[in-house]
C-alpha cells in the first residue's frame, strides 16, 4: 500500500516513474571533484529528525536565472546534493540533476555503515529510502525541482508557521501541483507574499481540525506529508497550531481573485 500514493501523484503529473544511466556511486555523480556551494534553507522539511547538509553546483559560466521570483531558472547541467545523517552517521544523499535536454532527473546513493562510500539505491527505494517514484511526486509538484534553492527559501522573511507549511507542504499544496484540486494553497510566493499568505489562511482555517489531525496522524494513507515522514513532527505541528489559533481570533478578509 505504500507505493500506491506516489504512483498517483507520479501519474497525475503525467512522469516516469525512474531515470535511465544513473551514475552506480555517488563519487561518480562529481560529489567530490566539483566545486559546490553549501546552503540551507530558512524553512526546513521534516525528514524524522535526520540532520541535513545540502550543495549546489553550477556549470562553469552558467547563472541561475531569477527573472521569475518565484520560478527560478537553473541551467542544464545544475547538480544538486542533499546528504541526511542519523545519530551522526551519514545515511544517504540525494542527488538532483539537470540534463542536457532540461529534463531533471534523481537518485539516492545509501552510505555504508563506515561512512566511506554511498551506492545508488534500488528505484524502487530501500527502507526508509525513497523511491524514484517518490521523488518526482515531491520534486516534480513545484514550479522549481530544486526546492530548497528558491527565492523563498533563500531571500524572503515569511512567518515561521507559513514557511513551515510551504517547507513541507507547498511543493503539493499549489495551483499547479499535483494537489492543487484540494485547495489548499500552502506555498508562499516571494513575487506576491501578502497574497499568498492570505490565500493560505483563507484556506487553512476553514479545514484547520483537518489538517492538524493529518499532520499528527501516523498512518501513511491519511498523514500529511504522506512521503519521506513516519513520525510526526510536534514542534512543527504546535507551530502551526499556534498560529491557527492566533488567526481563528483574527477578522477573515476577503482573498478577492487569485493571483
Amino acid at each position: 500500500m505504500g507505493n500506491i500514493l506516489p504512483l498517483l501523484l507520479a501519474a497525475a503529473l503525467g512522469l516516469p516513474g525512474a531515470a535511465a544511466a544513473l551514475p552506480p556511486r555517488l563519487e561518480d555523480t562529481g560529489f567530490e571533484a566539483l566545486e559546490k556551494t553549501p546552503f540551507t534553507p530558512r524553512h526546513a522539511l521534516w525528514s524524522d529528525g535526520s540532520a541535513k547538509r545540502r550543495w549546489l553546483h553550477l556549470p562553469r559560466g552558467s547563472a541561475i536565472d531569477t527573472a521569475q521570483p518565484d520560478a527560478w531558472e537553473f541551467p542544464r547541467g545544475t547538480r544538486a546534493w542533499k546528504e541526511f545523517s542519523e545519530n551522526g552517521r551519514k545515511v544517504e544523499t540525494r542527488y538532483i540533476e539537470r540534463l542536457a535536454d532540461g529534463s531533471w532527473r534523481y537518485a539516492t546513493y545509501v552510505w555504508n555503515r563506515e561512512g566511506t562510500q554511498a551506492v545508488l539505491a534500488p528505484a524502487e527505494g530501500l527502507g526508509k529510502i525513497p523511491s524514484r517514484t517518490d521523488c518526482l511526486a515531491c520534486h516534480e509538484g513545484a514550479p522549481v525541482p530544486i526546492l530548497g534553492y528558491s527565492a523563498v527559501q533563500l531571500e524572503a522573511l515569511l512567518p515561521p508557521a507559513l514557511g513551515y507549511l510551504h517547507a513541507n507542504c507547498g511543493h503539493c499544496h499549489n495551483d499547479t501541483g499535483p494537489l492543487a484540486n484540494v485547495e489548499l494553497a500552502l506555498a508562499q510566493r516571494a513575487a506576491a507574499p501578502a497574497q499568498s499568505a492570505a490565500r493560505t489562511r483563507a484556506t487553512v482555517l476553514p479545514r484547520a481540525a483537518d489538517l492538524l489531525r493529518k499532520m499528527r496522524s501516523s498512518y501513511a494513507l491519511t498523514r500529511m506529508p504522506p512521503l519521506g515522514v513516519t513520525i510526526p513532527d510536534a514542534e512543527g505541528i504546535a507551530l502551526v497550531a499556534r498560529w491557527i489559533q492566533e488567526q481563528e481570533q483574527q477578522p477573515r478578509p476577503s482573498t478577492g481573485a487569485s493571483p
